[in-house]
């Protein structure tokens, strides 16, 4: 599971430190793609091939995700890691995701996120308050009741 968040800089030559705590789950074969979210997305291997087959098998029956496939699989590649554990996050994926310099890694459960870091601020913001929100009585308990 990934967790936390992490302040880092894309360099000029595109480079991303991802760091350890998360590159380490994200394993060989993980997989950059946009997000639906005007940020970039980070999946180890096995979270990307369910992803990749269920986006595959929707397309055949329904044009609307059609759309959603070709945005997922057009901007997906390979995360080679370097050895001081930075992947190249090519130009189109930058420009989509408004990334240049400061940005925020965000684990995200089953996912890491790459967010261009003044969005993920003003994003954040509307985290406050969150733990405030009236939540069921029974919501919390393992039988509903």
């Amino acid at each position: 599971m990934f967790l936390g968040q992490y302040d880092r800089t894309v360099d000029d030559k595109g480079r991303l430190a991802i760091p350890g705590e998360l590159r380490n789950g994200l394993g060989h074969g993980a997989v950059m793609t946009r997000s639906f979210d005007n940020c970039l997305c980070i999946y180890p291997a096995a979270k990307w091939e369910a992803l990749a087959q269920a986006a595959n098998d929707l397309q055949d029956l329904r044009p609307e995700a059609r759309l959603r496939a070709r945005a997922l699989f057009s901007g997906a590649v390979p995360c080679d890691f370097d050895s001081h554990g930075r992947v190249i996050v090519p130009a189109y994926l930058r420009e989509y995701a408004g990334i240049s310099g400061d940005v925020t890694v965000v684990g995200v459960g089953s996912r890491v996120e790459v967010w261009n870091r003044t969005t993920w601020n003003q994003i954040s913001q509307g985290f406050q308050g969150l733990e405030t929100e009236q939540v069921p009585k029974n919501a919390l308990s393992a039988s509903g009741a």
